[in-house]
């Protein structure tokens, strides 16, 4: 039994600072179960506890998801992907702010502007921002034409994505990103339109909202299985690293589920639902059976592929 007397020390134990005040308030938002209360006897009144141990794991990652992002909505979705017992009502709820979160802002000293314009605005800064200091400007113009035209498929503007000519665009950006890759490739228009479209029919937002809408209650969890596997595959392989580098794999273990797994969880619904994409899971399991077998084997992910 763990009162909530307890769960404060345990706590602040764990240098995490919790009140009762705010314990309850974490409780009255979803954020932790609700407690039970038993009463102590005549004039003692009641104590509040949970029967289940797991409330102090739970309370200490509410505490560092608060810590990271001080938003209910995100801490609710993060304790969600974790696995900790959370609503799925609340975790739509979640999502669905989440979404609008995501939507660029319209508003501006003229009035409100249309959705396709925001867009237009927000690629001019997103296209020359993954660029090298320096980039000439008819690179700068391409890696605008190329953001806008991707940007208007993940927000879904409406507007017909001119896709051919888009490859080309990009590939002139290719040798001034910001970021370079570390091998050579190319992309066609027949490639380009295949990831517009795809952006469209899995990732963008009015499809991730569609997909929350329709999303029966089995089928987020399994997406989320989908996604706890994959990182635990992730995790197993890490254990073959230098020890540095699997402390720092460790340490940022965690929000990575939660940074990949915001953007991933409900575009992944929509891949699951695709008859045409082979069932991912089965597949997955097999890899994670793999990896507990030989988990020092670096090539396991391809040939099992």
């Amino acid at each position: 039994m763990v009162t909530l007397a307890r769960l404060c020390a345990e706590m602040e134990r764990s240098k995490r600072h919790l009140t009762p005040r705010a314990a309850r308030d974490w409780w009255t938002k979803g954020l932790l179960p609700r407690p039970r209360r038993h009463g102590l006897g005549r004039t003692k009144g009641t104590e509040t506890y949970w029967s289940d141990l797991r409330v102090i794991e739970q309370a200490k990652a509410t505490h560092d998801l608060l810590a990271w992002h001080s938003r209910t909505y995100t801490a609710l979705i993060g304790l969600w992907l974790y696995g900790y017992p959370i609503e799925l009502k609340l975790v739509r709820t979640a999502w669905k702010t989440l979404i609008a979160r995501n939507l660029p802002r319209r508003d501006a000293r003229t009035g409100r502007m249309s959705l396709g314009d925001a867009v237009g605005r927000l690629a001019a800064r997103v296209g020359p921002a993954q660029l090298r200091p320096g980039a000439p400007a008819d690179v700068k113009r391409s890696a605008i034409d190329v953001s806008s035209e991707l940007l208007s498929a993940f927000f879904g503007t409406g507007d017909e994505v001119a896709i051919y000519g888009l490859a080309e665009a990009l590939s002139v950006t290719i040798p001034y990103w910001r970021n370079e890759p570390s091998r050579p490739f190319s992309l066609d228009d027949a490639s380009t339109e295949w990831l517009v479209v795809h952006i469209g029919k899995w990732i963008s937002l009015p499809t991730q909202r569609s997909v929350l809408r329709s999303a029966s209650n089995h089928e987020l969890p399994r997406a989320r299985r989908v996604l706890r596997v994959a990182f635990g595959i992730f995790g197993r392989l890490a254990r073959s690293l230098r020890k540095d580098q699997r402390e720092a794999f460790q340490e940022h273990g965690p929000v990575a589920i939660i940074a990949l797994g915001q953007p991933l969880l409900l575009p992944l619904v929509a891949i699951l639902r695709d008859p045409s994409i082979p069932r991912p899971i089965p597949l997955l399991l097999r890899l994670s059976r793999e990896v507990k077998r030989h988990p020092h084997k670096g090539g396991l992910l391809t040939r099992a592929t």
